[in-house]
């Protein structure tokens, strides 16, 4: 019993500790997604937009009902389906080795890219593609794409991890986390869920949080 009161005191010590690194990611992704925001308005608008529906008209021009299946679950790799699963089995295992700062850190990780998304949408306000009929299209905003914040940010925090605590090369978990972050924002576009600029907005806010919880981890976890 004290062992458990302790574990949960240095928990919410490092919860407490790790509170400048979530305000940090929070100001700087709002700043800079403001920023483009304020750019493509401004500046881009007249010639960006037709552009981003040409790309997304030309990837519907080439869609097959393989090529559906297939991005359909490539898109699902950034859902929380897949991702709290292996939160829970990685988190544990960190939990089991002494690394509960690391664990804690890599459900920050993914549940602050939720909340932080879904801030940005709330403010930005941004409608979805509607440039054809579908019945999956979500009823949220699009700016910036969660997806595509949740992959770069998750996975790549994952890989840190792997790297740190389970002596896995980084050359390997770095290339699987861009892998799976690009092939997320490439069917989130070919779906028709976003615009390209939603992805790319989302993977800017999601290295800023990642960022954010890797200086954490070093930090607090002392990596």
């Amino acid at each position: 019993m004290a062992e458990l009161g302790t574990r949960l005191y240095w928990l919410l010590r490092s919860l407490a500790a790790f509170m400048p690194y979530l305000l940090l990611g929070l100001l700087a992704g709002a700043l800079v997604l403001t920023l483009g925001v304020w750019v493509g308005r401004v500046w881009l608008l007249d010639w960006l937009r037709p552009l981003e529906e040409s790309c997304l008209l030309s990837l519907k021009a080439q869609a097959t009902p393989t090529r559906d299946r297939i991005m359909t679950a490539v898109t699902w790799l950034a859902q929380g389906e897949i991702t709290i699963p292996m939160l829970l089995v990685i988190g544990g295992i960190l939990i089991y080795r002494d690394q509960t700062v690391a664990a804690l850190i890599l459900a920050i990780g993914l549940s602050g890219s939720w909340l932080l998304n879904g801030i940005f949408k709330s403010f930005f306000r941004r409608k979805r593609p509607d440039l054809w009929a579908s019945s999956k299209r979500p009823m949220d905003y699009s700016y910036p794409s969660g997806h595509s914040m949740s992959a770069i940010s998750f996975y790549g925090l994952l890989a840190a991890s792997l790297t740190a605590f389970f002596s896995i090369p980084l050359s390997v978990t770095a290339t699987l986390a861009a892998v799976l972050t690009l092939g997320v924002g490439f069917s989130r576009v070919y779906l028709g869920m976003h615009w390209p600029t939603d992805v790319l907005s989302g993977w800017v806010a999601g290295a800023i949080w990642l960022g954010a919880c890797l200086e954490g981890l070093i930090q607090i976890g002392g990596i």
